[in-house]
């Protein structure tokens, strides 16, 4: 069985071998190949993505080529493969859909490759043992709260929304199809478990004096306007760095893609042409539910 989603990127990123730039061949270099279909080659490292693309396998864990992961994800990259060759010489590539979407995948490698290299010096593993270190004591004298976060830019925007959460809506779909902040609105809205000292002040303040199990008024912050939503509170236990060390890293991530992201538009020309003007009543349609 085909599994395409999860691989996509790699079948529409890479192209036959008389288009490959000298990058690319020299990056090949030291690789394996691992199949060759129709003149082309998927290499050792291709299968390695997919399956880390596809949380079959943890980061630069290597699978032995006679591994059944290994050859059933092979398998896939060939089909895969193929029904890209057959693609191109139907000359798929010249369809305006097509180019829309490959430019699409463009744009979302470039970003996600930018902002590795841009927070991969606060990711490592110094850096968190020095969070680690600097939360441990704070994180034993209090709470933590395992919340949601609905962002947006304006007043009427975010009333317009507390009606829909009133009325029943479901606070992970808005958050995944309104919210404006980029570290969770991929999550639905989920900062997890969080301390006073992870959260700025202002966000801090009304999630540590809004009830479990209840939402917030609508609050503005510097970022924009915001809802939270507290799931419930726990006291924070003794834990390993080891075991702390999936929240440390998903924590530092947010926080420095958030700082990242205000700085880029801090220094850039963003203009928002639709949406944000709208009349409340029209913003209400938006956000019904599919």
């Amino acid at each position: 069985m085909l599994i395409l989603g999860a691989i996509a990127l790699a079948g529409c990123i890479d192209d036959s071998a008389s288009q490959r730039s000298k990058a690319e061949a020299l990056f090949r270099e030291s690789d394996i190949a691992a199949a060759r279909v129709a003149g082309t080659t998927i290499y050792q490292s291709d299968v390695m993505r997919a399956a880390h693309e596809q949380q079959r396998i943890k980061k630069d864990q290597i699978l032995p080529a006679n591994d059944p992961l290994f050859q059933d994800i092979l398998s896939e990259l060939i089909d895969q493969r193929l029904l890209k060759l057959a693609a191109l010489d139907k000359n798929a590539e010249r369809v305006p859909e097509v180019t829309r979407r490959l430019e699409d995948v463009r744009e979302r490698v470039l970003a996600q490759y930018f902002v590795e290299q841009q927070i991969k010096d606060a990711l490592t593993d110094e850096a968190l043992r020095t969070i680690y270190k600097s939360q441990s004591a704070l994180r034993q004298n209090g709470q933590e709260a395992n919340v949601r976060l609905i962002r947006v830019k304006t007043e009427a925007e975010i009333k317009a929304i507390a009606e829909k959460l009133a009325k029943g809506a479901d606070f992970g779909k808005l958050a995944s199809k309104i919210s404006i902040d980029i570290g969770s609105q991929n999550n639905e809205g989920e900062l997890g478990y969080v301390s006073r000292v992870m959260v700025d002040k202002p966000i801090a303040d009304v999630v540590f004096t809004t009830q479990a199990g209840a939402m917030s008024k609508p609050f503005k912050t510097k970022e924009g306007w915001n809802i939270v939503e507290v799931l419930g509170f726990r006291k924070p236990q003794q834990a390993s760095f080891e075991a702390m060390r999936p929240q440390l890293l998903q924590y530092q991530t947010y926080a420095e893609i958030n700082t990242l992201m205000v700085k880029l538009r801090e220094q850039s020309d963003v203009e928002i042409l639709l949406g944000h003007d709208m009349p409340a009543d029209n913003l209400r349609d938006e956000t019904d539910d599919e």
